[in-house]
């Protein structure tokens, strides 16, 4: 089923909050996700494989990381041992936004280049790559960027958004009758 950018970030952001990660780490997901359906990478499977898999060498983990620490790239650089390496590159793209650089990211079968622009990928035969793989990242000028294809809407396979779905679940409070008295929904009187 296609999904709305906005309403495919809410999902993936109310799932990685269901999986018990904490708030400012669920909205990263949210941006990753809805970056990654921006340029087509992903149909959901990659983000939820990541939300289960979330740890220290997950690149949920590692990407809001580097963007903290504000790293630049110069020249070559690898990170070394990254699990679910696609998602490492929404937060490539954020750390080169306000810079007139360029960068290529390579691991095993897959090559992007990563501009202001956003994200172009060359080589995608790796994209579903789980990892561990070491990501080099290479420093160019910024000339040698294209422009990517975008898109506005996300294909969802149906099983994936149930398994997304039924994390995201986990965060809504439960209905009862003090609430819907409260004013939650009609209570006992209906006046539509």
């Amino acid at each position: 089923m296609s999904y709305s950018l906005n309403e495919y970030e809410a999902l993936c952001k109310n799932a990685a909050r269901g999986s018990g990660m904490h708030w400012g780490q669920a909205e990263e997901v949210g941006k990753a996700a809805r970056s990654l359906g921006t340029y087509g990478l992903d149909d959901g499977r990659l983000v939820l494989n990541a939300i289960e898999r979330f740890g220290p060498q997950n690149a949920l983990w590692l990407g809001p990381a580097l963007c903290d620490e504000g790293q630049i790239f110069e020249g070559v650089s690898t990170v070394e041992n990254v699990e679910m390496p696609t998602l490492m590159l929404p937060f490539l793209h954020m750390m080169v936004l306000d810079h007139e650089i360029c960068l290529s990211v390579t691991w095993d079968r897959f090559k992007a280049l990563i501009s202001a622009d956003g994200i172009d990928c060359i080589l995608r035969d790796g994209l579903s790559e789980t990892g561990p793989v070491d990501l080099k990242v290479s420093t160019m000028s910024a000339a040698q960027a294209t422009e990517p294809r975008l898109q506005s809407r996300i294909d969802v396979p149906q099983d994936i958004f149930d398994s997304l779905s039924a994390l995201a679940h986990k965060t809504y409070a439960p209905a009862t009758e003090e609430s819907r008295l409260a004013g939650a929904g009609a209570g006992l009187s209906d006046n539509d």
